[in-house]
């Protein structure tokens, strides 16, 4: 159902052109109207799930997107492997190929990922490493689409880290979709310029438009989605103090709200540490997308897994024509 051209993996979301984006969201949205549709094609496979990171919606997701398309999701835990005891990722990921459709992996340095995708002959999905969460992203847009009915044009504000992996996703969302997006982060903080020069060359073609700000109420004032992330990653606890700190400022709440638009819904990747960065009032309240932006996880997760192991297998079988 994916016509445009499907990448070998899904590192990061600028993996996905404007138009594959675009129909894999197509694809998440009727697989979420009819969830089993697709349980046939894809029976009797299998994806491995290596993760090396706390994960609830990730985790879950995945593996029932896999159930839903017919297949198993099989748990790497990494100290029950090889890996632990001096096999190289390499090694691993040759030998993972001949059993699974497809792995995913959730680790820390994103060069880990890379390089797994680089030994395997199957699809490999970033689960999320320390500068990429494409599958956030990707049910960030269906969400948003679905509340809006369209993304080219519309207007964003992501608040707080500006170098964290969602943000970094997030951007690259807005870019192949045609958003407008502005973050507002400390300068500590800022969004690696490399990144902003990649998205800012892809939207002199989508349309869309990326600015950089300290000023939390400046980058509200026309958005029509606030994003909030946590302050503290997983890996950087000692941290904390210091974040919380700088970060404050950009908390969302009822007064930060009350400078955007009526009709600005607020967003967040979970999970989320209420009274920082986002309070209960708005995580729980009538402007709150956060929860279907979690459900959404599920089926954006599906039409992923689907479009990359069927693209794979289709690939693999003209090789042995």
């Amino acid at each position: 159902m994916v016509n445009g051209e499907v990448p070998e993996d899904l590192l990061q979301v600028s993996d996905l052109s404007p138009q594959t984006l675009t129909e894999v969201l197509d694809l998440a949205a009727a697989m979420k109207q009819q969830p089993l549709g697709w349980d046939q094609d894809l029976r009797g496979g299998a994806i491995g799930c290596f993760f090396e990171k706390p994960s609830t919606r990730t985790r879950v997701s995945l593996a029932t997107a896999a159930q839903r398309l017919g297949m198993i999701a099989i748990a790497l835990n990494p100290d029950e492997m090889q890996l632990g005891h001096g096999e190289t990722a390499a090694d691993t990921a040759r030998v993972l190929s001949s059993y699974l459709d497809a792995v995913t992996v959730r680790t820390f340095d994103h060069a880990a990922v890379e390089h797994m995708a680089d030994a395997a002959t199957i699809p490999v999905v970033n689960a999320l490493t320390n500068t990429h969460h494409p599958c956030q992203s990707l049910a960030d847009l269906l969400a948003l689409r679905e509340h809006f009915g369209t993304l080219a044009g519309m207007t964003a504000a992501f608040l707080g880290d500006g170098t964290s992996n969602t943000c970094n996703s997030f951007l690259a969302a807005c870019a192949a979709t045609g958003m407008h997006l502005t973050i507002a982060s400390p300068a500590a903080y800022a969004t690696d310029p490399q990144l902003l020069a990649r998205a800012r060359e892809l939207m002199a073609q989508t349309g869309g438009s990326v600015t950089v700000t300290t000023e939390p109420k400046d980058a509200v004032r026309t958005a029509q989605a606030v994003y909030a992330e946590v302050w503290v990653p997983m890996d950087k606890p000692g941290e904390r103090e210091e974040r919380a700190a700088s970060l404050a400022p950009y908390r969302v709440d009822d007064a930060l709200l009350a400078h955007a638009p009526s009709d600005a819904v607020a967003l967040h990747c979970l999970p989320a540490v209420r009274g920082e960065e986002i309070t209960s009032q708005v995580l729980d309240g009538p402007r709150s997308l956060v929860w279907r932006q979690a459900a959404n996880r599920l089926p954006t997760a599906q039409a992923v897994l689907y479009t990359l192991i069927t693209t794979n297998r289709q690939k693999t079988a003209g090789q042995r024509a």
